[in-house]
């Protein structure tokens, strides 16, 4: 009985997928949709914790013909990276007819103090910066 399940679960999942890869083939779909579905994949495939570490990752796009996912954090880039975890990402793209994706460091965010230096840039001396931590 199980292993009659897992068969069905297998021919619904090809059909499935055969059927979502010439779906997106016909249309052109954003990098942001594409990356919602790859999220949605991982859940529905348990896989918890790259679904919730992606779905943390919103600096998603395309160059060249590739689907580019950026995060600013290293750790992140490192688990993506890890050979189980980037396969799975590679079963959920290939899912949706995509086989050519990268992970990409992002430039880190500006810091108060990056901002505070280009405020004094342009203030001199008229600025006036209370710290209110202290």
């Amino acid at each position: 009985m199980h292993d009659r399940r897992s068969k069905k679960k297998l021919k619904f999942d090809a059909l499935t997928s055969i059927k979502s890869q010439k779906k997106i083939q016909e249309q052109t779909i954003s990098p942001r949709t594409l990356w919602g579905k790859i999220i949605v994949y991982l859940r529905e495939h348990n896989n918890l914790i790259l679904h919730i570490v992606c779905g943390d990752i919103t600096d998603v796009g395309m160059e060249n013909g590739k689907f580019i996912i950026r995060t600013q954090h290293q750790n992140i880039i490192d688990m993506l990276n890890e050979p189980e975890n980037f396969n799975q990402l590679k079963q959920a793209f290939e899912f949706f007819g995509y086989n050519n994706f990268e992970i990409h460091q992002s430039e880190r965010q500006k810091t108060n103090e990056d901002n505070i230096n280009i405020l004094k840039k342009y203030f001199d001396d008229k600025l006036k910066i209370i710290n209110k931590e202290n």
